[in-house]
């Protein structure tokens, strides 16, 4: 890979990047589905720029320490935008696995019915 194509997926990373924490300063929960589905999309987001953040790693033949220092900069800044996700996604969880424990637990016990008898015998009118 070279260095301009290194430098250009950097800034892409970097916006993106970016994005997403700007999203998670300004999020506000309104509809518990809908938040959880973005921050999860938000996550998935943030992993796969990780998981090419690792592919764009240069050669160890090439001695550019800025490149470099950007280049773990940006995983850093990554990596922290991952887990504020992870924070706010495990409050909709443990919200999620109250609900279920709750409904679990609310067992009613109804009385049986009697069911109806009948004698089969039909009346001409």
């Amino acid at each position: 890979m070279t260095i301009i194509e290194l430098n250009r997926k950097q800034t892409t990373f970097r916006n993106k990047v970016s994005k997403v924490k700007n999203f998670i300063n300004s999020f506000q929960p309104t509809d518990s589905t809908k938040d959880y589905i973005a921050l999860k999309s938000k996550l998935d987001n943030i992993k796969s720029i990780i998981k090419e953040l690792d592919y764009c790693a240069l050669p160890d033949k090439v001695n550019l320490k800025d490149s470099l220092d950007t280049l773990n900069d940006l995983q850093d800044e990554a990596e922290e935008t991952k887990v504020s996700l992870l924070v706010l996604l495990s409050n909709y969880e443990s919200k999620k696995e109250t609900v279920n424990n709750t409904s679990k637990n609310n067992h009613v016990k109804l009385p049986d019915l009697p069911l109806p008898t009948f004698s089969w015998q039909v009346k001409r009118i």
